[in-house]
């Protein structure tokens, strides 16, 4: 294996792996062994090596989609979308993907962060409690998907364990890992963790398809007849979790996708939802043109429904790489281990929008419906959550 690398981009490797004994040596070469080189090094040579090419290739002719603004729906309007989503509860049609993979290290909490507590009620319990709400309402059970990640999975479902499930049904909640992907060094080789395997990190929030897939779990929908999937992540503690207004509009619209959004603050640094040539996407705050950031007015809150045929179809084709540049602790050309600079590669889950031939979004009320926590203190922190909590009753 080791001639294998000679002449390639991982040529360094060799005396590293040499320097070690052979146990490790092992384990090293395992690692290597099950990764496809040539995989890697196309996706270091397109999301890197051409990435200015790519950014002044990118279109930036972006417009405002179209949008339904549940504060100007009428009474009956906002009542038939919400008996709608009910009715689609109520058969058994949809089903709750939560993206809780992160941990809680900026709010300076030990731990997964849906596991981090406002008055002793815990981010995943919050969004348990909507869920048996929503189970006595509709004299049912819906299944809750659960995504973690290699450095929480352990820890969340331990944390269930230990909470009782928060007396959900224990046989209708699946845990399920976030897939991971190489890191690399600027110069594009691959790089050995302190741990003495071959450096791979989560891949961003855009593998859950595919990993939810992997799991089983897309089949295991289908095949039991649902037809949607709710989406949300963990860090919205205003989140309403398998929203009937919602589900509602996706139904209504048969959409592949349905989108939440609401109107951002002026500087907000909140993606936009926009459309370029007639198809959908999420634009970072940091990407829109100088000078236009206030004309996009729909702000992405992270919370969807997808029809599960659409994603079915939409996962046999990958969704792109995007570089984020992170300093990470590898094993340096002398055999010691230090914190530089390195290459990671992450998917983003928006990316599937362009697929969608029809989308649908509803714009909804920022006070009553989103307060990120990210934060230990100042913007979207600990203090800014428990305040929305309050104002809305929850605490």
């Amino acid at each position: 294996m080791l001639e294998n690398l000679k002449g390639t981009k991982h040529e360094s490797l060799i005396n590293l792996i040499k320097s070690l004994d052979e146990g490790l040596q092992k384990q090293v070469l395992n690692d290597i062994n099950a990764i496809d080189l040539d995989k890697v090094d196309k996706m270091y040579k397109e999301v890197y090596v051409k990435r200015d090419e790519y950014l002044a290739n990118k279109k930036t002719n972006y417009e405002n989609i179209s949008f339904v603004d549940k504060s100007e729906l009428s009474d009956p309007e906002r009542n038939e979308l919400y008996d709608i989503g009910i009715k689609a509860i109520e058969e058994g049609k949809v089903a709750q993907l939560l993206m809780a993979g992160g941990q809680g290290t900026r709010l300076q909490h030990p731990g997964p962060k849906g596991t981090f507590e406002f008055d002793g009620l815990s981010l995943f319990e919050m969004q348990a409690n909507q869920l048996k709400a929503l189970n006595k309402e509709t004299a049912t059970i819906i299944p809750w998907y659960i995504m973690t990640s290699d450095i929480n999975h352990e820890e969340t479902i331990d944390f269930f364990e230990i909470n009782n499930y928060f007396d959900y049904d224990k046989g209708s909640i699946y845990f399920f890992k976030q897939d991971l992907a190489p890191s690399l060094s600027k110069d594009g080789s691959l790089l050995i963790d302190e741990d003495y395997h071959i450096m791979e990190t989560p891949n961003g929030n855009g593998g859950i398809y595919h990993s939810f897939d992997k799991s089983g779990g897309l089949d295991r929908l289908i095949e039991q007849g649902y037809e949607y999937l709710f989406l949300n992540n963990i860090d919205n503690v205003l989140v309403k979790v398998m929203d009937p207004y919602l589900i509602g509009l996706a139904v209504k619209n048969e959409s592949d996708v349905t989108s939440k959004t609401i109107e951002p603050l002026r500087g907000e640094s909140v993606g936009r939802l926009v459309s370029i040539d007639g198809k959908h996407e999420v634009v970072e705050y940091t990407e829109l043109p100088d000078g236009e950031e206030s004309e996009y007015t729909n702000a992405n809150l992270g919370i969807h429904v997808f029809k599960l045929s659409f994603l079915k179809c939409a996962n046999k084709s990958d969704l792109p790489y995007h570089l984020a540049i992170k300093k990470l602790n590898f094993m340096q050309l002398s055999g010691e281990f230090s914190k530089e600079e390195a290459l990671k590669f992450e998917k983003f889950y928006f990316d599937i929008f362009s697929q969608a031939t029809q989308f649908s979004a509803l714009r909804v009320g920022r006070d009553s419906e989103f307060a990120p926590l990210k934060n230990k203190e100042g913007k979207d922190s600990i203090a800014t959550a428990r305040k929305m909590l309050e104002n809305n009753g929850i605490l």
